[in-house]
Order: structure tokens, then sequence, then C-alpha cells
């Protein structure tokens, strides 16, 4: 059952970085900007895609022949280092988004007490 919730948890991980890799939006000055190399970049390797096209085959003939999946240490060793370091970098991601803001919401407030030029 874990297993299943850590590939869940990096299947979803990889379609939410789907739109951070599309086109470059307009940049505001004030807008942070996350890289995907950055998030992602490193985690995942080919051997890894490797693990899971081969699990993935495996549970398909299980269910085929109507018995359950088989577990792969391997691949599940792989889903919790992986799942670490994406929680420590969406930490760090977090942080800095919340600077970002924090940044912009100081900025807004001290336009909006600036004092006019006509008083």
């Amino acid at each position: 059952m874990r297993l299943k919730r850590q590939m869940l948890l990096l299947a979803l991980g990889m379609a939410l970085s789907a739109p951070l890799s599309a086109a470059e939006p307009e940049v505001r000055p004030l807008e942070p900007r996350l890289d995907p190399q950055l998030l992602l970049g490193g985690i995942v390797t080919e051997k890894d895609v490797g693990l899971l096209f081969a699990h993935l085959r495996a549970s398909l003939l299980a269910a085929a022949e109507n018995r359950e999946p088989p577990q792969s240490e391997e691949l599940a060793r792989r889903l919790e280092v992986m799942g670490a370091e994406l929680r420590l970098r969406g930490i760090i991601a977090g942080l800095a988004l919340s600077h970002a803001a924090e940044r912009a919401a100081r900025d807004a407030v001290r336009e909006l007490n600036a004092p006019r030029s006509g008083d």
C-alpha cells in the first residue's frame, strides 16, 4: 500500500511539473520564478524510470493472472529517497515564495503609505 501511495505522489509531482516547463510566461518584477530544473532536476534517473516500468509490467502480468502485484524493494527504496528530496526542495521553494510574497506586500504597503505630491 505504501508503494502505491509513493508511486501516486511521484506521478502527481511529475504531472504538476509539466506546466512549469511549458512556455515561459511574461515575467513581472515582483513575481517569483521557480525553475523546474532546481525543483526536480537530478531526482529521477533513467534507472528509476526503468525500475518503475519494470514494476508496472510485472504488476500488469500479475493482474492478468489474478495474482497480487510483486513488491519491488529497490523501487520502494528509490521512492523513499525521492520523496525525502522532494519534501526538502518543497520546503525551500515554499520559503522562497513566502519571502517574495512578503517583499511584495511590504512594497505595496510602502506605496500606499507614501506621501502624495499634492498634499
